[in-house]
């Protein structure tokens, strides 16, 4: 399937004809049928069991055929993969309009669905009135009100959020199809990777700081351990070096300054407008000269855990520096050298401690 597939992107021109990605079934089971319609044209649906009370077939659903690989399909693709629905259908969900607007141009440009296909509902943490708002996101997204179901007032949340769908298994299964075929593509060239990547960030990333200090840093979150593989694979093949996966928090974060540099170079941090310029902020106040280097940072880092286990703040507050090297550089290197090793927990963070067998005195790195 996948030979068949970069067969059709090398003859097209980074073009994906969908006849060629193979047959496509249903969770189900039931196969999904490829209709041509005129010489541009797919359409997609499933047939009614032979038996009774086996379900029924799908609606037929009119895609475009050939569709040209560029940012705006990866972008999308990526904020599909980090926030779309999976199982009934199309569906993308988020409380920036702006990253909706831009999965819903995907959906016209792309897929060539009509943005009127798709119902939106809304969750708003304070409703004081309806219509109004009802208007102002049918304005945005450029959907009719008649599309809005009722909407759900939620005082947990503290932004208004929005959810498009278009209910067609065909659908689901196809833009899972396209993330299955197509990994191998996105993580061979930087090409793809990069605008992939924005999207997963828009769609999963977070920025922190933390206003007690310059850390700052980035993270992604996925209880998916496919995606976080993935997403390291992505990193690796773009020079960034990513922390280890915290299966408590379900995320892995980004820290140093080089990594974050490449970050903002590559404009992975562009797609979603809040985080846009809080890493912006963040950048911009970032002081290197917290940074430590080389063999003298780590041996003084030993010295400080030769009196005990220390926090990754403990370690930066005894040498006057901040944690993100510490925590992101040097000591991954000192625990892959067998010469430090985590011992529990001082609350949420971390202890450190000296491997068994090291000392201050005789420890070297």
């Amino acid at each position: 399937m996948r030979d068949g597939l970069m067969d059709s992107l090398e003859n097209n021109g980074l073009r994906i004809d969908l006849c060629k990605i193979g047959l496509m079934k249903t969770v189900a089971d039931k196969d999904i049928i490829a209709e041509k319609v005129g010489t541009d044209k797919l359409g997609l649906y499933t047939l009614s069991p032979l038996r009774p009370y086996h379900g029924s077939g799908s609606k037929k659903v009119v895609v475009t055929r050939v569709i040209k690989l560029d940012d705006l399909f990866f972008e999308a693709l990526g904020l599909w993969v980090g926030e779309g629905g999976k199982d009934k259908g199309l569906y993308f969900g988020n409380s920036s309009p702006e990253l909706i607007s831009h999965f819903l141009k995907f959906v016209e440009e792309k897929l060539g669905i009509n943005r009127q296909n798709f119902k939106v509902t809304l969750n708003v943490p304070v409703l004081k009135d309806e219509t109004l708002t009802k208007e102002k996101w049918s304005k945005t997204l450029q959907i009719s009100t008649e599309n809005f179901t009722r909407i759900c007032v939620d005082s947990r949340i503290s932004k208004e959020y929005a959810q498009i769908y278009h209910n067609s298994i065909v659908l689901a299964e196809l833009m899972k199809t396209l993330q299955r075929n197509l990994e191998q593509v996105i993580s061979s060239t930087e090409r793809f990777v990069t605008p992939f990547l924005r999207g997963m960030f828009a769609a999963e990333g977070q920025v922190a700081l933390k206003k007690w200090g310059t850390l700052f840093y980035v993270s992604f979150s996925s209880a998916n351990e496919e995606i976080i593989r993935f997403l390291k694979r992505c990193f690796q093949l773009l020079g960034i070096t990513t922390c280890k996966y915290m299966y408590q928090n379900r995320k892995f974060p980004i820290y140093g300054y080089k990594n974050l540099k490449r970050f903002r170079e590559l404009g992975i941090h562009t797609l979603h407008p809040e985080k846009h310029a809080k890493f912006e902020f963040g950048f911009a106040n970032y002081k290197r000269t917290n940074v430590l280097d080389g063999d003298e940072a780590r041996s003084l880092i030993l010295q400080q855990l030769a009196s005990g286990p220390k926090t990754y703040d403990d370690l930066a507050a005894a040498l006057g520096k901040a944690r993100t090297t510490i925590q992101a550089h040097h000591i991954p290197i000192l625990e892959r050298e067998g010469k430090v090793k985590r011992v529990g927990k001082r609350g949420h963070a971390w202890l450190w401690a000296l491997a068994e067998g090291k000392s201050s005195a005789t420890a070297k790195v």
